[in-house]
């Protein structure tokens, strides 16, 4: 089967993307757990971190970081962002191919956080949660192009 963020990176499937570079793809997570959680997506296929070369791992960090100001000035995870990498299968990694999660907190958010992760793949709300997912790709490309 064909990796779906090598798809996504080639433009053969379509993502509500936000940034990219030479390096990565920034974009909205289609299951996501909370209201803008977005993915930064290694352009090359690389199953664990160790796999990208160093200076691409380098910069991954620093492209976090910048996306996360991005979500705060759009008023996503002021007081906090749970940023992650499920590093292999074994860590729940569900696309053997690097990315990294930016997941907005908000306070008291844990029971609707616990559902969504018991929940996530089951087909309900799709076209409203398509509709929300283009809102906030509008509002955070806004909030990137702001940097530049």
């Amino acid at each position: 089967m064909d990796c779906v963020f090598c798809a996504i990176a080639e433009r053969r499937l379509p993502a509500h993307r936000l940034y990219e570079d030479d390096d990565f793809i920034v974009l909205l997570d289609i299951f996501p757990m909370r209201p803008a959680h977005v993915l930064i997506v290694s352009r090359q296929h690389a199953p664990f971190l160790r796999d990208l070369p160093a200076a691409v791992r380098e910069r991954l960090l620093a492209l976090s970081e910048r996306i996360a100001s991005a979500l705060r000035e759009a008023g996503y995870g002021v007081n906090g962002i749970n940023i992650l990498i499920n590093d292999g299968p074994d860590s729940n990694q569900h696309v053997p191919h690097l990315h990294l999660h930016l997941i907005p907190r908000r306070p008291g958010d844990l029971p609707a956080l616990l559902w969504r992760l018991l929940v996530r793949f089951l087909p309900q709300g799709r076209k409203r949660l398509d509709a929300r997912l283009q809102d906030e790709a509008e509002r955070l490309r806004l909030m990137l192009g702001k940097e530049n």
